[in-house]
């Protein structure tokens, strides 16, 4: 009878086992998941911060608008006489 009992309860206990309630709920997945968002969160924060930054210096910047022909005409004619000039070094000039 002691051999019986001792199989009675573990066939017992098994079958307490097998209708244990629900799985366990793992919390890790959440954290990980609450991370990603978080993560994506902060990245379009920081490009907006960026994006807003870029259009400031650009709306800083000047552009020359109005510059006339004689402005250009006149830049160009100061680097002309530029690349024509003598040049300032101790080498004599070549002959021509």
């Amino acid at each position: 009878m002691v051999w019986g009992r001792k199989i009675g309860n573990t066939v017992f206990d098994m079958d307490e086992q097998n209708q244990a309630g629900p799985p366990q709920r793992y919390i890790w997945p959440r954290y990980v998941l609450a991370g990603v968002v978080l993560g994506i969160v902060l990245a379009i924060i920081w490009m907006a911060v960026l994006v807003h930054r870029i259009r400031e210096q650009r709306e800083d910047m000047t552009w020359p608008t109005n510059v006339t022909k004689a402005a250009v005409a006149q830049s160009n004619q100061s680097a002309a006489m530029l690349t024509n000039s003598v040049p300032a070094t101790n080498s004599t000039l070549p002959r021509p």
